[in-house]
């Protein structure tokens, strides 16, 4: 015959499975963390990234030192008495202050 069944028993292999791939997984994590975390006043942290952030603002100041064509894209006046372009015209009844 078979073994008695005790519910005592039962589980155990899958709690220790779980139990050691939690544990992998959260050394995993503190190695990670260890070996890639920089204190925000770490002074070698601000020298390479205070680097890169130069070198990216260098490219974007001379893209913005070209000259912007927004002063170029401005709307013609309107006729008087005609309503702007895009706009409706007002009711008579809403008197303009």
């Amino acid at each position: 015959m078979s073994v008695a069944y005790d519910p005592n028993k039962l589980g155990w292999p899958a709690a220790a499975v779980t139990t050691v791939a939690t544990l992998g997984l959260l050394f995993s994590a503190y190695t990670i963390h260890k070996n890639t975390y920089r204190h925000p006043r770490d002074p070698m942290s601000f020298q390479v990234y205070h680097a890169e952030d130069n070198a990216k603002h260098a490219g974007a100041a001379t893209h913005e030192a070209a000259p912007h064509e927004a002063a170029t894209h401005e709307a013609a006046p309107a006729a008087e008495g005609a309503p702007a372009a895009g706009a409706a015209a007002a009711p008579a009844s809403e008197a303009k202050h």
